[in-house]
């Protein structure tokens, strides 16, 4: 097997097995996900600040898509909503916490937590997404 597929499937396998023990640690009997109105239907995350996402690093994944709180305070500036898929060649980024930035197995790129390019050889920037918060329910789209 090549070392590029090999490091490809196990970052997929890595954010997955990620992916689902949020979302199973997150959900809750009676939780009804709802579309937020003001986002035409491309909600893509939604966090309760009550109990998720409350430390400085803290993130949460749906899908290719993280959220991460860079500072205190409950306001959109305070979090950073990105893809994780890396602008190289497509394979799926992993969030370094303590680094505080984004890794691409395949091929070496780095990200700021903006999703800013730090190392190459991606040269375009990660995804960003929108933050919007109405009272303690955070909604990336």
């Amino acid at each position: 097997m090549e070392r590029r597929k090999f490091l490809t499937e196990m970052g997929q396998v890595t954010a997955a097995a990620c992916s689902i023990g949020f979302l199973a640690s997150c959900s809750k009997s009676g939780d009804t996900s709802t579309t937020n109105p003001g986002t035409g239907g491309n909600t893509k995350l939604t966090a309760n600040l009550s109990t998720e996402l409350t430390s400085v690093g803290s993130s949460k994944i749906n899908g290719n898509v993280i959220v991460v709180r860079t500072a205190t305070g409950n306001t959109a500036s305070s979090f950073s909503a990105l893809s994780l898929v890396c602008t190289h060649q497509q394979c799926t980024v992993a969030y370094d916490a303590s680094d505080n930035d984004f890794k691409c197995p395949c091929h070496g790129s780095e990200y700021s937590i903006s999703g800013a390019v730090t190392q190459g050889p991606a040269t375009v920037a990660l995804t960003k997404y929108t933050v919007s918060i109405n009272d303690n329910t955070l909604t990336v789209s």
